[in-house]
C-alpha cells in the first residue's frame, strides 16, 4: 500500500490487501496534521483534543476496519509502534489480527464507486489534450489513478466535474495561493486504472491521435479548452476572429503547427513572454520561455473555431459569438456583444473567489478549540 504523506483530501488506506478510498471530515484532517507534528506528546495536550485523536482513530480501526500499521502509512511520518502506543494510552482496544484480516475480505471497502472508462476514442483524445494542457495525473496507489487541477474559473471546474464524476467522486476543496493571494478551488478525482493513459508522455500518443480526423480534432480541442484562446476583439474598426494556444513546450507547439497545415490552416508562433520575464498582474517570473500560436486569417480562424469539438462553457460561449459574425462587420456593433459576455466571465470568477473564501473560513471556524498551527497551507486547504 502507498500513501501520499501530504495528501489527507484524498487519503487512502489498506483493508484486507485491497485500496479503500477514505473521506476526511474536517476535523479528522486536522487530527492527522496534528498527528504529523514531531515529537508530538499527547500527555500535554487537553481533553477535548485527546477526545478528537480517540475519535479518529476509533472511527478508522473499528468500524472502517483499517489495521494500525496502516494508520500509520496515513498519517505518513509514524510507525505502527506508535500508533498502537497511541490507541493503549487513549483506551482503545486494538482488534484481534484475524478477526481484522477477515473483515477486510469480506467487507465492502470504497465508499465511492469507480467505473471503468468507456468512452470513445474521440473521447480519449479530448482527455489527453485537456491532460496535457491544464491537468495533474498520479496514481497514489498501484489499482487507480489521480487526477487534480486549480482554477479560479467556474467554467472550467464544471467541465472537470462534467468529465470525471461519471467515472469517480470528485473532490473540491477551497485553497488560498498564497504567491498570488488569491482564492481557488482544487479539484481531484480518483479513478479507474482504465484510466492509465492519462500518463501517457504526450510524444507517444501523438501519432495515435493524429491518425484520424476526429480524434485529431477532439485532441487540439482538449488542448484549447486547456490553455487556448477565442478570441474576438478590435482590428482597428472592424472585428477581428483569432484562434491562439499558448504553452512552453515547443515540441507540443509544433505537433499543433504541424497538424494545423495539415487542416489547410496558416498558423504563425511567436514568443509571448520570455524566461526571466515578470507577468504584470501577480508579478510572476517566467521559468522558460512561453509561445503563442496563432490562426489569424478572419475565415481561417472561424473555421477552426467551428471544428474544434470544443467544451470549456466560457470558450463554448465566444464561439457561439464568432461563428456568427462575417468579415468586416464593424467592432462598435460587435463590442457590446464581448463586453457582456466579459462582465458575465467576471461576475462568476467572482462569485467563485468568493465562495472559496467563504468555505475555507467555515472549515477553519467549525472546529471551537483550534489546534496547533502546522502549516500555512496543504493539498488545498487551509489550516490555521
Amino acid at each position: 500500500m502507498e500513501t501520499r504523506k501530504n495528501d489527507v483530501n484524498n487519503p487512502a488506506a489498506s483493508q484486507g490487501g485491497q485500496t479503500v478510498d477514505i473521506e476526511l471530515t474536517p476535523e479528522e484532517k486536522q487530527v492527522i496534521e496534528l498527528l504529523r507534528t514531531p515529537k508530538l506528546s499527547i500527555k500535554y495536550l487537553d481533553d477535548e483534543t485527546k477526545q478528537k485523536i480517540r475519535r479518529f482513530l476509533q472511527r478508522l480501526h473499528h468500524e472502517e476496519r483499517i489495521s494500525l500499521s496502516d494508520i500509520a502509512k496515513l498519517i505518513g511520518n509514524k510507525t505502527s509502534g506508535y500508533t498502537s502506543w497511541l490507541t493503549r494510552q487513549l483506551g482503545i482496544q486494538p482488534r484481534d489480527f484475524e478477526e481484522a484480516r477477515l473483515a477486510g475480505i469480506h467487507t465492502k471497502v470504497r465508499k465511492y464507486e469507480r467505473k471503468p472508462f468507456d468512452g470513445t476514442d474521440e473521447h480519449k483524445a479530448y482527455l489527453l489534450g485537456l491532460r496535457h494542457g491544464d491537468l495533474s495525473v498520479s496514481r497514489p496507489f498501484g489499482d487507480a489513478v489521480r487526477v487534480s487541477t486549480s482554477t479560479t474559473i467556474p467554467a472550467m471546474a464544471n467541465l472537470f466535474t462534467e468529465l470525471f464524476s461519471p467515472y469517480g467522486h470528485v473532490y473540491k476543496d477551497p485553497r488560498l495561493k498564497t504567491d498570488m493571494g488569491i482564492y481557488e478551488w482544487n479539484l481531484s478525482t480518483i479513478l479507474d486504472n482504465t484510466f492509465e493513459f492519462l500518463q501517457t508522455d504526450p510524444r507517444a500518443c501523438w501519432d495515435w491521435a493524429a491518425a484520424k480526423e476526429s480524434t485529431t480534432l477532439s485532441y487540439l480541442a482538449g488542448i484549447w479548452d486547456a490553455e487556448g484562446s477565442v478570441g474576438v476583439q478590435a482590428n482597428g474598426r472592424v472585428t477581428a476572429v483569432v484562434a491562439s494556444v499558448y504553452n512552453t513546450n515547443t515540441d507540443l507547439l509544433d505537433f499543433i503547427m504541424t497538424n494545423l497545415r495539415h487542416f489547410g490552416y496558416n498558423p504563425h508562433r511567436n514568443l509571448e513572454k520570455g524566461k526571466g520575464e515578470v507577468t504584470p498582474t501577480y508579478k510572476i517570473e517566467m521559468k522558460k520561455d512561453y509561445f503563442r500560436v496563432g490562426v489569424y486569417h478572419f475565415e481561417q480562424a472561424q473555421s477552426l473555431i467551428g471544428r474544434l469539438p470544443m467544451r470549456h462553457g466560457e470558450k463554448v460561449a465566444r464561439k457561439e459569438v464568432a461563428l456568427t459574425l462575417k468579415r468586416g462587420v464593424s467592432w462598435k456593433d460587435v463590442k457590446p456583444r464581448i463586453d457582456a459576455l466579459r462582465k458575465s466571465f467576471d461576475d462568476a470568477k467572482e462569485q467563485f473567489a468568493r465562495e472559496a473564501r467563504e468555505e475555507l473560513a467555515r472549515r477553519r471556524s467549525k472546529k471551537r478549540n483550534p489546534l496547533p498551527f502546522i502549516s500555512p497551507e496543504w493539498s488545498g486547504t487551509t489550516i490555521a
